[in-house]
């Protein structure tokens, strides 16, 4: 039985079924053993300061706790598959980064659930707006996860875009919510 493209197919399955559409070095590193394909979480974690917030940043730098990707774009032969993402906030008391890296995430607060997410990736859209309910009623181990069942290949280098989008009135004014983004899935990455 078939499940590429399906909710219970591994991200591992997933990216080895398109093989054929990684570039041929890639392809023949993954036979011959030079690169391998590995569980990956790509992460970000933002203060929500306004009503429309890009969760990576083409500044950001890598920085423990806070964000693993630098100018939210892959590494060189970094191809991953998207298998889920997880949106999370907290209330944090400042906002600098060992306040944000020390947090206690959870699913997302109602204000950020009534709203909206998108993900471009190279400037295409890989995650329609959707709404953040998805994120509130996961019923998964991982609180605000939302598997997909249409995988989604980023290459190397790709811009990776993920904008939230809130009603601005909903928004507390006596806290600093934080915001944490996560694309769960597999990448290539040399062995």
């Amino acid at each position: 039985m078939d499940f590429q493209g399906t909710s219970i197919n591994s991200a591992e399955n997933e990216l080895l079924a398109r093989i054929s559409q990684l570039p041929a070095n890639v392809q023949e590193g993954l036979r011959n053993g030079t690169l391998k394909i590995v569980d990956s979480i790509i992460y970000s974690t933002k203060v929500l300061d306004s009503s429309s917030k890009e969760l990576m940043s083409a500044a950001d730098n890598k920085v423990e706790g806070i964000t693993n990707i630098n100018n939210r774009k892959l590494e060189a032969l970094n191809y991953f598959i998207l298998d889920s993402v997880r949106l999370q906030t907290a209330t944090v008391s400042a906002t600098t980064d060992a306040a944000l890296a020390g947090a206690s995430f959870d699913t997302p607060a109602d204000f950020v659930a009534n709203g909206e997410l998108e993900i471009l990736v190279a400037g295409k859209t890989a995650f329609p707006r959707n709404s953040c309910q998805i994120f509130k009623n996961a019923t998964n181990e991982r609180s605000g996860e939302f598997k997909l069942n249409c995988k989604r290949v980023f290459a190397p280098q790709s811009e990776i875009v993920p904008t939230l989008r809130v009603l601005g009135s909903a928004m507390p004014s006596d806290s600093t919510t934080a915001v944490r983004i996560e694309l769960i899935g597999a990448m290539v990455i040399p062995a």
